[in-house]
């Protein structure tokens, strides 16, 4: 299929899912790995794994060369630093980078990964940034980036894509396959009144390359799955993995209490998940349809296979 699609991250979950879907499909592709760390997928195919730091512009220079298209889904997502300039740093200057290198390069597409959260929840692509999220230095230099990206559409193709809350294969316990671990493992769920969008890491990969081989220029796609509230999400998968769970809603101004604790922890100079803004994230009904790329990619997620592939 002529050049190959570059990928950037490709030992984190979605990378490695996007590298593997477009394996499935025949293309050949290149992924960027930080050093030290390997590619957890599939090996077959035309595959060529490069251990390089995506944010340095002479080492990528020579791989864009060879590429046609790029999936630039590689970013800082930490909660914990407090520093916009820092994500800012990777999340939008490196993408920057990118673009102008790709641009030189000749590259025709190219593919932003960026998060649902930077579209008002309960809205279509367009929507402005609703609060909690907007307080989310993450969330903020994404946003960030995709205006950017959208400046290039004179210049070469871009799309971007939205994705939900993505669980699946090659997640982690520690990350946001957590959330299987706890319902596998806790007899007792205590559930938040929010919820989320939820939707399998392998489903969002292929909706995500059906923006690259279908996306118009200068649009971006949610990439989503079913919303849920968090009891109907725990109980869901507590059927599916055959266990019976005790769910137990937690009121919100307890929540919201818990926050606020936090919050001073933080003035104290103690490092806390607890914080008002994660609290409020917890208490939204962040919800979303993925409507867009129904209509235009003919993308609807299979939300039957949310939890499959975890063990």
């Amino acid at each position: 299929m002529g050049k190959s699609v570059l990928v950037t991250g490709a030992n984190g979950m979605l990378a490695t899912n996007i590298v593997e879907e477009l394996s499935r499909r025949g293309y050949s592709v290149i992924g960027t790995v930080r050093k030290g760390r390997s590619y957890k997928g599939d090996p077959s195919g035309d595959i060529v794994m490069e251990e390089v730091d995506f944010k340095d512009a002479a080492a990528m220079a020579p791989i864009m060369s060879r590429c046609g298209t790029v999936f630039h889904v590689a970013a800082m997502t930490s909660q914990s630093e407090k520093d916009y300039e820092v994500f800012r740093k990777v999340n939008v200057e490196s993408t920057r980078m990118l673009l102008e290198l790709a641009v030189a390069s000749g590259v025709s597409t190219f593919v932003y990964v960026s998060t649902a959260n930077t579209i008002g929840y309960g809205g279509a692509e367009g929507c402005p940034m609703k609060y909690p999220f907007t307080e989310s230095h993450y969330a903020m230099s994404k946003k960030e980036a995709e205006d950017l990206v959208m400046t290039y559409s004179s210049r070469l193709r871009v799309v971007v894509v939205n994705p939900t809350f993505m669980v699946g294969k090659y997640g982690t316990v520690k990350g946001s396959d957590r959330i299987f671990s706890m319902v596998k493992k806790s007899m007792f769920l205590f559930c938040p009144s929010g919820g989320k969008n939820v939707i399998d890491v392998a489903e969002a990969a292929r909706g995500m390359v059906l923006a690259m081989e279908k996306g118009k220029t200068g649009s971006q796609y949610l990439i989503c799955g079913k919303n849920y509230h968090f009891r109907e999400l725990f109980g869901e998968l507590a059927g599916r993995f055959g266990v019976k769970r005790v769910l137990i809603p937690l009121p919100d101004w307890l929540l919201r209490l818990a926050g606020r604790i936090g919050d001073l922890m933080a003035k104290c100079g103690i490092s806390s998940e607890l914080s008002t803004v994660n609290i409020d994230m917890l208490l939204a009904e962040n919800f979303y349809t993925t409507d867009k790329a129904a209509r235009e990619l003919g993308f609807v997620p299979d939300d039957s296979r949310i939890g499959m592939d975890w063990n």
